[in-house]
């Protein structure tokens, strides 16, 4: 186990050093981790353009078979974002992807099959530049948390744990990544949930365009 885990985190941690290019020291320790990162300007993002939305309603309605296009936030209760299509949310809330196109959004057709349902549901009868919020239970989507799949590794199984750091992935096999949630000079656990067990999910959707 020793060897195989060791080897799989080195794996990991190339592809995200790769990834993350010429990016400066704290955002490499955001990329290669995924500790919670909830700041004050990030949540005032989120609040300033829920204010702003819902301002300029239009009265035409979405309707199942529409093909739309929206702007949504994904976050958790918390505040954290975990993922969005507004560039200066994303940049604020160290999201943002270089290679995506931010002028890009979200299409699909409403109640198509081409989304979750609790997404695709939440979009019909909203009108063009509402903005509304929907909420479900990780239960509903993902697996429940089980704590089998809590792990406790000694520094006689990996040798040395000074090489690791609080919130860093460790991937166990292919399947399985986890993110170290507790760690000292004797012992380390590992956590190999899906990062959004047991964490209720939140999408803020806008309705940009009805074609």
């Amino acid at each position: 186990m020793k060897k195989s885990l060791l080897v799989s985190l080195i794996l990991l941690s190339w592809i995200l050093l790769t990834a993350c290019g010429n990016k400066d020291e704290k955002e490499n320790k955001i990329e290669n981790t995924i500790e919670p990162v909830v700041t004050e300007e990030c949540k005032n993002a989120v609040e300033n353009y829920l204010a702003w939305a819902n301002q300029q309603w239009q009265w035409e309605e979405v309707k199942a078979g529409d093909n739309i296009v929206v702007d949504y936030i994904w976050r958790l209760e918390d505040g954290t974002v975990f993922d969005t299509s507004i560039q200066s949310i994303a940049e604020v809330c160290w999201k943002y992807n270089e290679s995506r196109d931010y002028t890009q959004w979200l299409s699909f057709q409403a109640q198509g099959g081409q989304m979750i349902k609790w997404f695709d549901d939440g979009v019909i009868w909203m009108k063009i530049w509402q903005t509304k919020t929907v909420q479900f239970w990780p239960e509903e989507w993902y697996w429940e948390y089980d704590k089998t799949k809590v792990e406790t590794y000694t520094s006689d199984e990996l040798w040395d744990l000074s090489q690791y750091e609080l919130w860093m992935m460790i991937q166990k096999n292919y399947y399985e990544v986890g993110v170290i949630t507790s760690i000292t000079d004797k012992e380390m656990v590992v956590d190999f949930n899906h990062e959004l067990a047991w964490k209720n999910l939140i999408f803020d959707i806008t309705l940009k365009s009805i074609n």
